[in-house]
């Protein structure tokens, strides 16, 4: 299949090359511009994590506005109430009506003839006060700039009263635009950091630009036509903004990790089939040169590549096959990404080493330059079975016994703080924790109980009139603070109890234990019990009911496919739990950094929930990629007939530089994305970052051989039936 797509992309590269553009243009426009119906930042929503047939959405649902309006409030603080009502009064007079957009139904000022509840909207600390403002959602897009202008209006108007007051719009909408903002941001950031650096890493490796950019074109177009996709997603289904930074975290490392993997085996085979620069400027160079060496690289390094991206695309089929809708479409997203990724490794990038390979082929300029010469000679391509790598190897080999252990003790070690790990998922988590919004927001919940998001929401099968002693109930359990009943509005026949418990984190284990045992309470009637801590509660459970499915379908998955590559049975077992342990070992280290804000990272008091989960699926499948790169190579010199322990030394000198650079170069790629001011793309960046890091050094370059040289030629057996089978329905060139 490889080699016929390799004769087909060096016959027509063109072609190739004018389908990704129309491609890249057709979707990425879409991405980018929307036709008229909006880009990709404006029909994406923020996190709403809702877990099927749960409480806490049952909760949600009930709770839910029904006629499509929401309360927004403006939070003002930094003025003595006390001190200053007679000015305030008569600044409510002066300026009644200024908050009064379209869209607007009413407007609450505690200062103003008629308020109602006026004490509610005055700060318990009697240092600012609040108004509401009832709105309706639906009344579009300049309603929204209306009320965007009247808030400014308004700050303009209290900070020229009360130079020292501090004016904030706390809404949905608010937070909504903050997080949507905050992920573009950061995207921007993340590729604004991560593509320069990898740029100059990649020159560095395959000294010259040409070959650097093939792989930053292929990363481009995938990262293009995926966003594409997902904006035509947009159309059907509720898509997060997250998955946005997802897709394209993955679609850069992956994209580089392919694009490095085709052109280094273009320019090894190439190596084979001229003996000096003077033979690329030969008429028939194209012919005798760069088109076999094109095709055998798609048949070697192709065939490779595009196990992994399937490896890869397995290892995120765990999470399509969980129940939360978000983790749905991150995998979806991935899985597109991925395959995104290896098309273009396989069709474009051979396109244009087709067209432009005896260019790349000849020595750069770049390499006179001092110091930067030195640095692409040392990162030259290896195209001998000796070197650094298999030196590395050898030594590895002389104590294996030793490095496995010890290895294993590293990667033990680094995964201990597994233990400690809290799962997190309050929606404050994604605010920015110096923004005005989430001081803003923090000020509603610690001075204003009437105003404040509950802690706990309890809705009782039964009317307020007959819930007397269940409120009771509720008010007396321990933990509890204060409870408000009233009517649900969406149906008078239950009651909706929204109970306060005092605790700085509103999503830990002080509210955890009163949610807990109020769902464990016997009302009388039937009781649906919710709220943020209700939220993370039922994911975390729902995460962990389906887990098991989940997992067991990754694992055969893997399995049959590295089955199918290797004939072995040992090696992919093996596989599984080198690399299982990797991810775990990550996932200790950044649970570890961020517990204790280590490396300027913000203290945490856990990991955000759907993060780990994705980083266990990403983390995993990209050591699948690292291990496929090396078994791939060590392969290949196992059937051309080499010993065990020649085959490994051999194969990591082959696959190490790439494997190493190109850990070098999405590390690079990951701490831009972790710069970023969102709490979860700060923490899978720095996972991400993290794993890639011990996996391409601890795993790759220590563990794995050592533990190939101790199994020596049982790497490579497999029940004769199985034998039987691998050499009938094999991966094969």
């Amino acid at each position: 299949m490889f080699t016929r797509l390799g004769r087909g992309v060096t016959r027509t590269p063109w072609i190739v090359i004018a389908a990704w553009a129309i491609l890249l243009a057709l979707f990425g426009g879409g991405a980018a511009w929307g036709f008229g119906h909006g880009g990709i930042f404006e029909r994406t929503s923020t996190s709403e994590f809702v877990v099927p047939n749960s409480q806490s959405q049952a909760v949600a649902d009930m709770t839910a506005s029904s006629d499509d309006t929401e309360t927004a409030i403006v939070v003002v603080t930094g003025i003595d109430v006390a001190a200053e009502n007679a000015a305030l009064a008569t600044f409510a007079a002066n300026n009644r009506g200024i908050l009064n957009s379209s869209g607007v139904t009413a407007v609450n000022d505690p200062f103003e003839p008629g308020a109602y509840p006026a004490q509610a909207l005055l700060s318990a600390d009697g240092q600012g006060y609040a108004v509401a403002v009832t709105r309706t959602l639906s009344s579009g897009d300049e309603a929204q700039e209306d009320f965007d202008a009247a808030v400014s209006a308004y700050r303009s108007a209290v900070v020229a009263a009360f130079p020292d007051a501090k004016v904030t719009d706390v809404s949905s909408q608010a937070m909504s635009s903050l997080i949507l903002g905050q992920v573009q941001s950061d995207l921007v950031r993340g590729e604004s950091i991560g593509l320069p650096v990898a740029a100059l890493l990649m020159l560095i490796v395959f000294g010259g630009f040409i070959a650097a950019t093939m792989p930053l074109i292929g990363a481009i177009s995938a990262i293009g036509v995926g966003m594409g996709m997902i904006w035509a997603a947009t159309f059907s289904t509720t898509i997060d903004s997250f998955i946005l930074n997802v897709v394209s975290i993955i679609g850069v490392a992956l994209s580089i990790d392919y694009g490095l993997l085709v052109v280094s085996r273009f320019r090894e085979e190439a190596a084979e089939l001229y003996s000096s620069p003077s033979d690329l400027t030969r008429s028939d160079a194209r012919t005798s040169i760069v088109i076999p060496a094109v095709q055998r690289a798609i048949a070697t390094a192709g065939r490779t590549v595009t196990f992994s991206a399937v490896t890869i695309a397995c290892a995120m089929l765990g999470l399509l096959l969980m129940s939360m809708h978000v983790l749905k479409t991150i995998s979806l997203g991935g899985i597109a990404v991925t395959l995104l990724a290896v098309l273009a490794a396989i069709t474009l990038v051979p396109a244009l080493l087709t067209v432009l390979g005896r260019h790349m082929l000849a020595p750069s300029p770049l390499r006179k330059i001092p110091g930067l010469g030195t640095m692409m000679r040392a990162m030259r391509d290896s195209a001998a079975d000796e070197g650094a790598f298999s030196h590395l190897a050898r030594r590895v080999q002389r104590h294996p016994w030793f490095v496995m252990f010890a290895t294993f003790a590293v990667l033990v070690l680094l995964a201990l703080p597994v233990r400690a790990l809290e799962l997190r998922n309050n929606f404050t988590d994604f605010l920015p924790k110096d923004s005005q919004l989430y001081s803003g927001y923090m000020e509603l919940q610690d001075n204003y109980p009437a105003l404040a998001t509950p802690s706990v929401q309890v809705v009782l099968d039964t009317p307020y009139a007959d819930a007397t002693n269940a409120v009771a109930l509720i008010e007396g359990t321990t933990g509890v603070d204060s409870v408000i009943a009233q009517p649900l509005a969406s149906d008078s026949d239950r009651t909706l109890v929204n109970v306060r418990v005092v605790a700085q984190d509103q999503a830990g284990s002080e509210v955890t234990n009163v949610m807990k045992a109020l769902r464990a309470e016997n009302f009388g009637a039937q009781a649906w019990v919710g709220g943020a801590a209700a939220l993370q509660y039922d994911m975390v459970h729902s995460i962990a009911h389906d887990a098991p499915f989940s997992l067991a379908v990754v694992i055969l998955a893997v399995m049959v496919l590295l089955f199918l590559m290797t004939g072995s049975v040992l090696v992919p077992l093996k596989a599984l739990i080198i690399n299982s342990l990797s991810v775990l070992a990550a996932l200790g280290a950044t649970t570890f950094i961020f517990e204790h804000g280590w490396f300027g990272v913000p203290e945490s008091p856990g990991l955000v929930l759907f993060t780990v989960a994705c980083m266990v699926a990403f983390g995993f499948g990209l050591a699948m990629d690292y291990e496929v790169f090396l078994l791939s190579r060590i392969k290949e010199y196992w059937d051309a007939g080499d010993s065990n322990d020649d085959a490994v030394a051999k194969g990591m000198q082959r696959s190490g530089r790439i494997i190493t650079s190109a850990a070098a170069i999405i590390i690079a790629v990951f701490i831009g994305f972790a710069m970023g001011d969102l709490i979860a793309v700060k923490q899978i960046g720095v996972a991400l970052a993290i794993m890639v890091g011990t996996d391409a050094t601890v795993t790759r370059m220590l563990l794995v051989p050592a533990t190939m040289t101790v199994l020596g030629k049982w790497n490579w057996w497999a029940p004769r039936p199985l034998q039987r089978l691998a050499q009938r329905v094999g991966l094969h060139d």
